[in-house]
């Protein structure tokens, strides 16, 4: 039986083909450029027209690159929400929340995939997540 982390290790030791590799590595440019953009506040962003039609533009790179990725790494990569980044957002609120969600989740899921490669050795590794503190307020001790 095999455990999560040894499927993990067989899915990462696995070659990714030469037709792959080349639109993961676009799409894996354009998602830097995307996620990037997501670390400055939302209203500075959308704010300038020029950063909100970037914004725009990498996710649509984002999409025709991912396009071209095989049917098999995408099954395999369930953690990138690829239905979400085939539909064009209609605002440019609703290009931010997506851009928030899927350039994090690609970066996280695909850059392991080139590890040992040249191309990838300067790809963002976004952080996980921290998890939340509780909302509680600490008890102090009454005297």
């Amino acid at each position: 039986m095999r455990t999560s982390r040894s499927i993990a290790a067989y899915a990462n030791a696995v070659a990714v083909a030469a037709r792959d590799k080349k639109a993961l590595l676009a799409l894996l440019e354009k998602a830097q450029l995307v996620y990037l953009l997501t670390l400055y506040p939302k209203k500075q962003v959308l704010g300038d027209e020029k950063d909100a039609e970037r914004l725009e533009q990498g996710l649509a790179d984002m999409r025709s690159a991912a396009d071209d990725l095989s049917g098999s790494l995408r099954d395999a990569h369930a953690g990138v929400v690829w239905d979400e980044l085939a539909k064009k957002p209609d605002t440019a609120d609703l290009a931010w929340r997506r851009a928030k969600r899927v350039a994090p989740s690609v970066l996280r899921e695909l850059v392991p995939l080139l590890a040992g490669e040249p191309e990838a050795a300067f790809l963002l590794q976004p952080e996980k997540k921290a998890a939340k503190k509780s909302a509680r307020p600490k008890k102090t001790a009454r005297r």
